[in-house]
């Protein structure tokens, strides 16, 4: 089959995790509604969408599968659209070597892909996305052989891939414990469902639907890469000294009028037989090999305004800035006082891309930048954009809430070093335990404690539900005697949802300072979605 055969699968695979995007997002471990795996997946998708969509009719190239990865990698947001990014990246790279698709060819970029989707993950776990994806691939692994078609193959893929799933609960506890699948996993199952359903003849998809999508993105995703050339381009000047026979077929208004496709600013004297030409082009040496057939040079000057503006640009940031995701106004203004340069709109269950958290660094205009992620499902993302964003020196500090990138900045002078910073961060977060109260949207036993959806249920630091009862201010005064070492907390920082979650933990301050007597106590409306509250305890 033609490499143009991948178009269709992609796109299946993309239209698969749509229609089961809403699933996705329901299986979810947590009784907490922070589900957005189908989210995440299908935005990475329709980067590729949009790649997909400028590419058009033609055949693909080498040079295109570059193309969709940044698609992909560019929209990803949150962990499961990260790792679905990395697994692209690994397997449209293997096409780069291949002129058509087949058992063979596509064995090795799923083979690429699953080696790319490990190497993303510091610590791979088992039961997950990767588990599935590897799975499945040695599934059609064991049974290739030279007479394996690519139907076959993707039939191979996509069962193997559904019989991993089923025994990820066998390999990831949390999964057995609330009898769910992971929903990664299941991600994956789509994504090669769809793959395979493409193949069918009578499957079509009109990439023009996709095209509004494209020119909406276009350019964003190229200028994130590093591929900002076209901004600026080079200034080129030239002083032809024109040939004596070649004077009469000099027409000055024909020579304008081909100017405008090689570039703009265009400034053209004839004085005699010499012309002064100015003009800025991203393909000068097409421009000299115009003039070059009237005469010869007298003078040629070509200077690259993108590296002159960049070098101009880098020398007027500042030494260092702070960019801070944030889920709420309140919490946005809070960071924006204590020294934050740019805030990056999103959190639980509404996480940044690479391209959206990429737009903010750039515009804090900075040597260093510091990030706090905010939400654990986001610290993968901010890598992503260290990866990408190569001339300038990113740092993340791992802030999994919003009240852990408050901490981190309470204590700091946004003026001292990057190091500086960064060190004293780091120093804050230590010993720092996060609350999170939230209504419950499943029934179930978690960790000892039974949940009703409907309930309020406290949980403490790394997912450990503490409390669950059906009244937000029972719940919240439940909970504060669960907080570890509570009685020796220096602070207690609360962010509340709105003024009526504020109004109600303002009600419970004796208990507050019954548990942490010592503690200096602040409250405030961050305006965060999902949870009433958000505390940090240190």
């Amino acid at each position: 089959m033609e490499l143009s055969v991948l178009k269709k699968m992609l796109i299946g695979g993309a239209k698969k995790i749509l229609d089961n995007k809403k699933q996705l997002n329901e299986m979810n471990v947590f009784p907490i509604p922070d589900g957005d795996t189908g989210t995440n997946m299908d935005k990475t998708m329709g980067g590729v969408l949009q790649a997909l969509a400028e590419i058009g009719d033609r055949e693909l190239e080498s040079s295109d599968f570059d193309k969709l990865y940044t698609g992909a990698l560019m929209s990803s947001q949150g962990n499961s659209g990260v790792i679905l990014s990395q697994w692209l990246k690994g397997f449209l790279k293997a096409f780069k070597d291949f002129d058509e698709v087949n058992a063979g060819t596509l064995y090795a970029a799923f083979l690429s892909g699953t080696e790319s989707a490990y190497n993303s993950v510091a610590e791979p776990v088992e039961g997950t996305f990767l588990t599935v994806c590897r799975e499945a691939q040695e599934n059609a692994e064991d049974n290739l052989d030279e007479d394996t078609t690519t139907e076959q193959f993707m039939k191979d893929v996509v069962e193997g891939a559904a019989e991993s799933l089923k025994h990820t609960p066998e390999l990831l506890p949390v999964l057995k414990e609330y009898n769910v699948l992971d929903s990664g996993a299941m991600g994956f199952v789509c994504l090669v469902t769809g793959m395979l359903e493409a193949l069918d003849e009578s499957f079509d998809i009109d990439l023009s639907e996709f095209e509004s999508v494209a020119n909406a993105a276009s350019g964003a995703v190229s200028s994130a890469m590093g591929e900002g050339l076209a901004e600026f381009g080079y200034c080129t000047e030239l002083i032809v000294q024109i040939d004596d026979d070649k004077l009469s077929s000099f027409d000055e208004t024909l020579v304008r009028s081909d100017m405008r496709d090689f570039g703009n600013s265009l400034v053209l004297v004839k004085e005699g037989n010499q012309v002064k030409i100015h003009i800025h082009t991203l393909k000068p040496e097409q421009v000299m090999t115009y003039y070059h057939r009237f005469g010869e040079f007298i003078k040629l000057k070509i200077e690259n305004m993108t590296i002159q503006h960049h070098e101009s640009f880098i020398a007027n940031k500042k030494d260092v800035a702070i960019v801070a995701v944030a889920d709420g106004d309140g919490i946005a203004d809070l960071f924006k006082d204590l020294g934050v340069t740019e805030i990056a709109k999103g959190g639980q269950s509404n996480n940044v891309s690479v391209q959206s958290l990429s737009d903010s660094c750039k515009a804090a205009s900075a040597k260093q930048i510091i990030i706090l992620p905010n939400n654990k499902n986001i610290i993968m993302t901010a890598e992503k954009v260290r990866e990408v964003m190569k001339d300038i020196k990113i740092s993340i500090i791992p802030t999994k809430s919003m009240a852990e990138g408050y901490l981190a900045l309470s204590l700091v002078d946004t003026k001292e070093s990057a190091e500086k910073i960064e060190e004293s961060m780091n120093k804050a977060l230590e010993g720092v335990h996060t609350g999170l109260i939230a209504k419950a949207d499943k029934t179930g036993v978690y960790n000892g404690v039974n949940v009703t959806a409907g309930d309020y249920i406290g949980v403490l630091d790394d997912d450990i539900i503490t409390c669950a009862d059906s009244d937000l201010k029972a719940c919240l005064e439940a909970f504060l005697p669960t907080v570890p070492d509570a009685a020796a907390c220096k602070s207690v920082h609360i962010f509340t949802g709105n003024a009526g979650d504020k109004a109600i933990s303002d009600s419970l301050e004796d208990q507050m300072r019954s548990c942490c007597p010592g503690a200096e106590i602040f409250s405030c409306v961050g305006g965060q979605n999902i949870y009433n509250y958000v505390i940090a305890f240190s």
